[in-house]
């Protein structure tokens, strides 16, 4: 809107002087050499390349086979050589990790903050809502990830924080439930971690054989009797 556009500096009028047309001397003009700016080592980009690339694979493989697959298969669906398993990631256990924290970080958008106020029935369904969708999204993945959970670390670092986060959005959806119900809160809270968490979730599809809608359903009927 004829002002100059943000963060760029006005060009620099050169002064008035003798030796070209205008009065101004090309040398006082002239700025320095600028040297180029370092380009990327090549490696560097494709091997980050190629770790995207393994941990893609892992994730698609993991929902196809619903098991962990092996580094050969893995490699093979990425399209490089097995070696590369082990140069980038130590081991096919540490590319399940990543592969795992891949997944956790693209569908942790699911669980998003639910208002503490209104029906207490609403705000119910909508969080055993998130935990479908996010528990079906993370199904193949938490197979793979529970079962290794006491044997590898960052498993274990990984599932306890999704537990957090869980947890958390309980408090903070259900707090004025679980705040009318002392001095029994932290009991409260034990109990709907367990009702909405992951291993009922579990228990309800492949033990149970429930559909995710009836599931869901369970899961909303075991919280609404808790907080009855």
């Amino acid at each position: 809107m004829g002002t100059a556009r943000a963060g760029r500096e006005p060009r620099a009028t050169p002064a008035a002087g003798p030796g070209t047309p205008g009065g101004s001397d090309p040398g006082a003009a002239r700025s320095p050499p600028v040297p180029p700016r370092p380009l990327l080592d090549g490696r560097v980009v494709k091997g980050d390349r190629t770790r995207r690339a393994l941990i893609e694979a892992a994730v698609l493989l993991i929902g196809e086979e619903r098991t962990a697959p092996t580094s050969a298969r893995t490699a093979a669906r990425a399209g490089v050589s097995v070696r590369l398993v082990f140069h980038h990631f130590r081991g096919m256990e540490g590319l399940l990790v990543a592969a795992a924290s891949r997944q956790s970080d693209r569908h942790r958008g699911i669980l998003f903050a639910i208002p503490a106020r209104g029906p207490p029935d609403l705000r119910i369904r909508a969080l055993v809502r998130q935990r479908r969708l996010f528990f079906e999204a993370m199904a193949p993945t938490y197979r793979v990830a529970h079962d290794r959970e006491h044997a590898v670390a960052g498993f274990e670092r990984l599932l306890d924080d999704d537990r957090s986060v869980l947890r958390g959005q309980l408090e903070d959806t259900l707090a004025p439930e679980i705040g009318a119900r002392a001095p029994e809160e932290a009991e409260l809270l034990d109990a709907l971690e367990q009702a909405t968490g992951w291993d009922t979730w579990r228990s309800l599809r492949d033990d149970r054989h429930r559909s995710a809608p009836s599931a869901e359903r369970v899961m909303a009927y075991a919280v609404g009797r808790l907080l009855a």
